[in-house]
């Protein structure tokens, strides 16, 4: 008997151990993506609140920024690097796919991934404090989310298959409403810290990066990979991150 998707879903998006069977169809995965986000918000915010009476926001953004690419084993980074690679060295579509397909980094991606965390440390260190915890939980749900839509929407770009193309060849909209409806119950659970309008605010700024990235995939490749959806989480989490900063000093 195949497993329903959760199992497969942690090994896919983290590092891990988790019990189940793998699922018969990889686009179950789908469902539980949320779910995994919320996991890896619980650990790093959890890893935060222990970390605040240290006194230094900087110092905690970069520990749990650290701690997110342990337990997502830099998946999604080296997503975001490969597409910057294909996406900044290639000058046909043919000729990104063939470098984002190559294991090794090259000057964009490097660029791109220092770049993120960068962002991502002085952010979330902004967020080190007892009514930014919240956020620190959140989005990493969001970013999960995020990458659902971006399956959905898009079709996938190699047309001799690849990696993630199951995933978004037989991406549904039943899997983005199982998403949507999962952010929803989030959205309600924690209205109480969190205004719905800064939700709002927040998960508007990450879609409108997500649409971004869409966009320039279809223009550069023609669809989307499985790196650009490593990219998608890396970069809306990075502009979620920033938005929620300033959302939580307004």
């Amino acid at each position: 008997m195949k497993g329903i998707g959760l199992a497969s879903a942690f090994r896919t998006l983290t590092a891990l151990p988790f019990p189940g069977k793998e699922c018969e169809h990889l686009e179950t995965t789908l469902y539980w993506f949320p779910l995994v986000g919320l996991v890896i918000g619980a650990m790093v915010s959890g890893l935060a609140y222990i970390m605040l009476p240290i006194g230094y926001p900087l110092m905690v953004g970069v520990v749990v920024c650290v701690a997110m690419a342990f337990i997502t084993r830099a998946f999604h980074l080296d997503g975001l690097a490969d597409t910057a690679d294909g996406f900044g060295g290639g000058w046909t579509k043919e000729r990104r796919l063939e470098i984002m397909k190559d294991s090794h980094t090259g000057a964009f991606g490097v660029v791109a991934v220092v770049c993120v965390l960068l962002v991502k440390s002085v952010a979330l260190g902004g967020l080190a404090c007892e009514d930014g915890l919240i956020w620190i939980l959140a989005i990493p749900l969001l970013s999960r989310s995020l990458i659902v839509f971006q399956t959905v929407v898009n079709p996938y770009a190699r047309p001799q298959g690849g990696t993630a193309a199951v995933l978004v060849n037989e991406a549904k909209a039943r899997h983005l409403l199982a998403n949507l409806a999962q952010v929803a119950v989030f959205a309600w659970i924690v209205l109480s810290r969190i205004p719905l309008v800064d939700m709002g605010i927040v998960l508007a700024v990450g879609l409108l990066v997500t649409v971004a990235v869409a966009i320039t995939s279809q223009r550069m490749i023609g669809g989307v990979t499985g790196d650009v959806l490593g990219a998608t989480c890396e970069l809306s989490e990075a502009a979620m991150s920033m938005a929620a900063v300033i959302v939580l000093a307004l």
